[in-house]
């Protein structure tokens, strides 16, 4: 079963050029936690999402693979990491967002879906396979939603074939 009827379609979008400021007012005024970025003709080029910003507020020795495990030694350092932030603010969405972020497409099948989701967490957006336009995205909700139809839609089919084994 294809992942279509567990798409959201009307879906909340920033743009490359736009800073970092006004994405994370864009964010926070609409409360989600990240939005597919898409150039002039909706073709999505990367994800905009609050995990991406705040690593990048980090010090590259605590986000490297075998970095540091523990910061507890830096007493103080709130300030500091919000003087990243300030910097960040006047970057550009494209300077900060994931390139490489798992795409869907309208023909990927709903148990495949649930398994990324479960792996990269959601949203995820759904892309034509063809020219890469943003269609809508995949959540969590969404998708409990729609098995939440198909065990209706299951329920009423068992109900029927009892009723006809019982007549």
């Amino acid at each position: 079963m294809p992942c279509d009827s567990a798409m959201v379609t009307n879906v909340y979008t920033v743009r490359p050029d736009m800073n970092v400021a006004d994405a994370l007012e864009y964010l926070q005024t609409h409360n989600i936690r990240s939005a597919p970025v898409v150039d002039e003709e909706n073709r999505m080029v990367g994800l905009f999402c609050l995990s991406v910003l705040l690593k990048n507020l980090l010090p590259v020795s605590v986000t490297m693979e075998e970095g540091l495990q523990k910061l507890n030694f830096l007493i103080g350092a709130g300030p500091g990491i919000a003087k990243r932030l300030r910097k960040v603010k006047f970057q550009t969405v494209a300077d900060v967002m994931r390139t490489d972020a798992v795409v869907l497409h309208v023909s990927t099948p709903i148990w495949e879906v649930l398994r990324l989701v479960v792996k990269y967490g959601s949203p995820l957006p759904v892309v034509d396979e063809k020219d890469n336009k943003l269609l809508g995205i995949i959540s969590e909700q969404s998708c409990l939603d729609d098995l939440h139809n198909i065990l209706k839609e299951v329920e009423e089919e068992e109900r029927l074939e009892q009723q006809t084994q019982t007549s």
